[in-house]
């Protein structure tokens, strides 16, 4: 399957919002919603948004997604980043002076999940380290790698939850992919796994 995969980059820290659906189909879903509702509506194109993933539950990752999870979207959530959806000393709105909470998950996710979506199957991939619930999405030769894997860069393990040793386990794990699979990260260009094979051994 072809998938069509437009991002839209905005929000206060510049996220990467990707909105991922068949090539010429009628649904798509949203992986991290943090970019403003308007211009990722633009992206959508009058689809049907069946689903939001989120690789963690950090606020500029989720910071837009309320209005599509009112419309009737799913949302899914590893279940360790399942409590900073509602606290906001966990996904760290207070850091731009928002209050920010959404609604319980719709699933909680854990490793090895398949998430059926839009026509799409994504394998569900934990990789703590920049927070204990971090995900990426594998769907065929494309990942979705939020804040674990940049492009010859990893997220942050200073902020709450976050930890050295796991990232670079993660690091290491997402490593031993398919050479010629595409990142897609939480900010900054896509890269694929064989640029950045070797930089954690």
């Amino acid at each position: 399957m072809e998938l069509d995969i437009r991002t839209v980059t905005g929000g206060p820290i510049n996220v990467n919002t990707y909105v991922v659906g068949p090539e010429g189909g009628a649904h798509c879903v949203l992986i991290d919603p943090g970019a403003e509702e308007v211009r990722v509506a633009e992206a959508v194109d009058g689809r049907t948004v069946d689903a939001v993933l989120l690789t963690h539950a950090h606020f500029d990752h989720m910071l837009h997604a309320g209005p599509w999870l009112a419309k009737g979207a799913k949302l899914y959530v590893h279940e360790l980043d399942a409590p900073a959806l509602c606290d906001m000393a966990l996904n760290l709105a207070g850091m731009i002076g928002e209050a920010l909470m959404l609604p319980k998950a719709d699933v909680l996710l854990a490793e090895g999940d398949i998430v059926r979506e839009a026509g799409i199957e994504f394998t569900v991939l934990h990789t703590p380290g920049h927070t204990p619930g971090c995900v990426c999405y594998q769907a065929g030769g494309v990942l979705f790698s939020g804040d674990t894997l940049f492009y010859r860069s990893y997220g942050r393990v200073d902020l709450p939850g976050g930890n050295a040793a796991d990232m670079l386990a993660s690091l290491r794990r997402l490593s031993k992919l398919d050479e010629k699979t595409v990142a897609y990260p939480g900010h900054g260009m896509k890269t694929k796994i064989g640029w950045e094979r070797g930089m954690y051994a």
